[in-house]
């Protein structure tokens, strides 16, 4: 994987604009697209040693299925799902970052649109605070152009990126740095006393069955709309599309019944021209 010819300033956040004078040079970026991949060892065991202990990290068998869409041909009536992971070697050949998202444009009648839902992300702490960061939040953003022209739409339609993330509480140093990043990248918080959102468990079924039933997580939802990151609200029916995006993508490989609570709560979100508030990542819960 070679960012560098098509790389684009409007790509980075606009905190992230410092990471465009990070030199790539000692740093080897590869994207893993299948689960053949001699690489997907790597990048699966980096991510789940640390996220699989917190419960944000998905079963190998929901990657498999993930990396499946992408050799599914388009359907005009289903939407077009794309799953990657991002690795990023230093000049030691040593795992510099991962970063796995998942890329959705629904089908019509919806309106051209890509919704980019950022999994998980992991730095070496020897490669924090370099601008790398910022590189691997701005990468997906091809996979999502890349989608849209597939689907036959300008890949000039709008992006909007998407991560859950714990709320900040002033005691775990690194949420509130994990937040603070993301704060100052760009990214706001979708207001959860006006829509609370929550994150599928990420259990194996046989797991969740034997505890009773599953068990979401209420996360904070925060994003980037491409474009639009100096706005400080948007309209209920543009969060409750997202949220749908979203809810799609994990109902592609999460049983019906571990979905049905999400789906519940996401259709009694609020709708239609009613703006919500954005907030700032690190904004204490009230």
């Amino acid at each position: 994987m070679s960012p560098s010819p098509k790389r684009i300033l409007s790509d980075f956040a606009p905190g992230d604009r410092k990471s465009t004078s990070f030199t790539t040079e000692n740093i080897t970026f590869h994207s893993v697209e299948s689960i053949q991949d001699p690489l997907f060892e790597t990048a699966f065991t980096t991510l789940t040693e640390f996220f699989g202990a917190r419960r944000e990290m998905e079963t190998r068998s929901v990657l498999e299925q993930r990396f499946a869409w992408n050799a599914a041909p388009l359907l005009s009536n289903q939407p077009l799902l794309h799953y990657s992971m991002i690795l990023a070697f230093d000049s030691q050949k040593n795992v510099a970052a991962v970063r796995d998202f998942s890329a959705i444009v629904p089908p019509a009648p919806e309106p051209p649109r890509a919704t980019l839902h950022l999994s998980h992300l992991w730095i070496q702490p020897s490669h924090r605070r370099t601008g790398l960061a910022g590189w691997m939040r701005a990468l997906p953003l091809e996979t999502g152009r890349t989608l849209l022209a597939r689907a036959y739409h300008s890949p000039d339609n709008p992006i909007t990126l998407a991560a859950e993330m714990e709320f900040p509480d002033g005691k775990d140093g690194g949420r509130n740095l994990r937040l603070l990043a993301y704060e100052k990248a760009g990214f706001l918080k979708v207001d959860p006393h006006v829509v609370p959102y929550l994150q599928p468990d990420f259990r194996d079924p046989s797991q969740i069955d034997a505890s009773g039933a599953p068990q979401p997580i209420p996360m904070a939802l925060i994003l980037r709309r491409v474009g639009r990151e100096n706005e400080i609200s948007a309209p209920a029916s543009f969060i409750c599309s997202l949220i749908h995006d979203l809810y799609t993508l994990y109902s592609k490989t999460f049983r019906s019944c571990d979905m049905a609570p999400l789906w519940d709560r996401w259709r009694t979100l609020p709708n239609g021209p009613t703006p919500i508030s954005l907030l700032p990542p690190t904004q204490p819960e009230s």
